[in-house]
């Protein structure tokens, strides 16, 4: 693995019409061990798999750079998101002021 970081982006449409309806971002530690996770959906998308989508994706990459573990935060009551991390199989790990992080171990085998 050369980089550190890609994003990984949904578009819809062509040309002028083309429109931005997602964002997966990854960004790898110095080490190569771990790997931070971020995903960002228009809100006319959310609910409808973008999210899911680019989440296996980004699972897909990490694991091709040969990242042992991805982690990701995220807010108490984003259910949508909380729900998406389970059914990949991340611990989800809750802390403080409404926030959770969570992990996956990359060895793991991805489950929709």
């Amino acid at each position: 693995m050369s980089g550190r970081e890609v994003a990984i982006v949904a578009e819809l449409g062509a040309g002028e019409d083309r429109r931005l309806i997602g964002v997966g971002r990854l960004i790898a530690d110095p080490d190569h061990e771990t790997v931070e996770y971020a995903v960002l959906i228009a809100a006319a998308w959310q609910n409808v798999g973008v999210g899911g989508i680019l989440t296996d994706y980004c699972l897909e990459i990490a694991r091709s750079w040969g990242l042992r573990r991805i982690v990701a935060q995220t807010t108490s009551d984003n259910a949508r998101m909380l729900a998406l991390f389970t059914r990949r199989g991340f611990e989800i790990l809750p802390e403080e002021e409404g926030l959770v992080n969570v992990t996956k171990d990359l060895d793991a085998v991805i489950t929709a």
